[in-house]
């Protein structure tokens, strides 16, 4: 596997190569350090997967991590949650019924408001045509299923705000 990184300094397209599960493109608003502490303290986010089981030990693992976790089976159904409360940070799948996880991800691009939440990819499709696919459709990183709790944490640490460790 590779990792791919933005570099604002060569502009977007450009990549930097590296052999990992994970793929990190931070964006030039990235680091993402300025979140409004929600009403509990932690940091919410939305996972968005098909897959019941794998949305569970996402919940169990972001929640270990101290996170505030939603989950969200179809792309529809988190567009509705994000509408009603907008999260800090999206995981999205990208093999989905209906509408895949690349489509929501360029949903979530054209919306202003949502602009600025990093979005991980977490997906079993993991061969570099699809890692930059999701990089190039708006995702900030991509993570290669099947990963640890290490891994993930990784991929997130850069997205959390500064003091809040995982």
């Amino acid at each position: 596997m590779r990792i791919f990184r933005r570099n604002p300094a060569k502009g977007d397209d450009a990549r930097e190569e590296a052999r990992s599960s994970m793929a990190v493109a931070p964006k030039l608003r990235q680091p993402y350090l300025n979140v409004p502490a929600p009403g509990n303290g932690k940091l919410r986010v939305l996972v968005v997967d098909d897959e019941v089981a794998f949305g569970n030990v996402m919940r169990e693992v972001l929640v270990s991590f101290g996170l505030d976790v939603r989950l969200a089976y179809r792309a529809e159904e988190a567009l509705n949650m994000m509408r009603q409360q907008t999260p800090d940070l999206l995981m999205i799948d990208v093999m989905m019924p209906e509408v895949d996880g690349l489509s929501l991800i360029r949903k979530v691009q054209n919306e202003p408001t949502w602009l600025d939440i990093p979005i991980l990819v977490v997906s079993a499709r993991s061969a570099k045509t699809d890692m930059h696919e999701a990089l190039f459709a708006g995702a900030d990183a991509f993570l290669a299923k099947p990963f640890t709790a290490e891994d993930l944490r990784q991929v997130l640490r850069p997205y959390l705000p500064a003091g809040h460790h995982v």
